[in-house]
């Protein structure tokens, strides 16, 4: 990556290389790393030198001469670069921890851009339209457009819905790795992304009889098998899916950091450097898109969704209820997790089975009609989809078996009620206006959101 100073200074010497100013051709500790060098040339002072500081020094140009805001630094950059600047050049501010701190916030901040930069410029891997990526204080925020189906829609609700922020990846200084950070108010959504075994009673109670009864022929049957079969019983539950679908994000924003870098020019070796930076860069944009689609629309059911059925029904909702991930051929850009569902009605079947002595057992069992719900997410729109599920338990620590489901059908959008903004709850905090491409895009909270979904869910349940 290039180095650039971010000092205002203009003098040249003969031997400087173009990558950072004022280190001799000889200095070779800081190739091919992200550094910060601190420099005292006679006649000049201190210089500071940070990779792709060129690009911040032209950002700050750019803002001092009265550019829009599209071009020009944010005010948490310029922040940064007033700290980094101050605690080596100032006197009376000199702190080393205050510059390393300062120099870290920005290349996070870079790297975040470079990130949402190259995800923009595809043509091929494209991001759909009703996914939009902002870049915040060294956070990448992912929102979206969530539709909600209607019959004889005259509008599209897609134009005239705002992105709502799903979640954020945040940069970690130490390691400058993407870590996905959720609302506090979508707490199951945050619990299931740690596989926490507090998310789901079924797969707890299931998991602790697993484990019970591998135990007690631990000394028969060996650890090595016991931890397969543990491993297989989880390997199904949502939390499993949900964290793996997450940690699958974090890895392509990952590589495709590593392969952007912090933005700006680079040291091309030969004329082919850039073509094969791009084919690098494309195919790991590609894996990333299939994340960012896969884990939006988990986020929709299991934050959003959650929030609005708990208010819609008034009790909360339930993972691992409604059986395993639905597919077939009418719902094929489902997501590939459990979907998440509110018990309706139950009722205990006694059912007779013949033992192999002849005798007749009674069991019971038990059997509940859910309402679920899942998400569609394709190239056009992320659409929920309701479903009636009739499932089927033997036990408390067994999961329920999917006997059948139905597609709900959406409710009509003459009986939907609309929200006007006078009878919307009022806003906790000042809503986020994010400008992008010229053009004035308004993310709003994810209560905000859940309030519109409850609408719509309280209109099919009662339809």
């Amino acid at each position: 990556k290039d180095d650039a100073s971010l000092t205002s200074s203009k003098v040249s010497f003969p031997n400087q290389r173009r990558d950072d100013n004022f280190l001799p051709k000889t200095d070779r500790r800081g190739q091919k790393r992200l550094s910060l060098c601190i420099r005292a040339v006679p006649t000049v002072g201190l210089v500071v030198s940070l990779s792709g500081g060129s690009d911040v020094v032209a950002d700050v140009s750019a803002k001092d001469d009265g550019a829009t805001a599209t071009t020009a630094v944010s005010h948490h950059m310029q922040r940064n670069i007033n700290k980094l600047l101050s605690s080596i050049q100032d006197p009376f501010q000199l702190s080393m921890s205050d510059a390393l701190l300062a120099a870290t916030v920005l290349c996070a901040d870079r790297r975040c851009q470079a990130v949402v930069g190259a995800l923009a410029r595809q043509k091929l891997n494209k991001l759909p339209p009703w996914i939009h990526l902002e870049v915040e204080c060294g956070t990448i925020s992912v929102a979206a457009i969530i539709s909600y189906p209607t019959k004889n829609a005259t509008t599209s609700t897609q134009s005239v819905r705002s992105p709502t922020v799903l979640f954020r990846l945040a940069c970690d200084s130490r390691t400058g790795k993407f870590v996905p950070v959720f609302p506090r108010t979508a707490s199951l959504l945050r619990l299931l992304a740690c596989n926490d075994p507090s998310a789901s009673d079924v797969q707890s109670l299931r998991s602790a009889a697993v484990t019970s009864a591998l135990g007690a022929r631990l000394a028969a049957s060996g650890g090595g098998s016991m931890a397969k079969r543990a491993d297989s019983v989880s390997r199904e539950s949502t939390g499993r899916m949900v964290r793996d679908a997450f940690d699958a994000l974090s890895r392509s924003m990952d590589t495709l950091g590593k392969k952007c870098g912090v933005g700006g020019e680079w040291n091309d070796i030969d004329a082919q450097s850039v073509s094969l930076r791009e084919k690098s860069v494309d195919q790991t944009c590609h894996d990333a898109r299939v994340s960012l689609m896969t884990c939006s629309g988990m986020s929709a059911v299991f934050g959003v969704a959650a929030i609005a059925l708990k208010i819609a029904g008034g009790v909360d909702p339930v993972a691992d209820m409604a059986g395993g991930p639905i597919s077939d051929e009418s719902n094929s850009d489902l997501i590939h997790v459990p979907p998440l569902s509110v018990v309706l009605r139950q009722n205990i079947v006694e059912k007779l089975t013949r033992e192999g002595d002849g005798e007749m057992k009674r069991s019971s069992q038990l059997q509940g009609e859910l309402f679920a719900v899942s998400a569609k997410s394709n190239n056009d729109q992320l659409d929920l989809v309701c479903f009636d599920v009739l499932t089927l338990t033997e036990s408390a620590s067994s999961v329920p078996t999917r006997l059948e489901y139905a597609r709900v059908e959406p409710p009509e959008a003459e009986i939907l009620p609309s929200i006007t903004e006078e009878d919307s709850m009022p806003p906790l905090k000042r809503p986020k206006i994010s400008i992008s491409a010229g053009e004035r895009s308004k993310c709003h909270h994810t209560l905000k959101e859940a309030e519109h979904a409850t609408v719509w869910f309280d209109t099919v349940l009662h339809q």
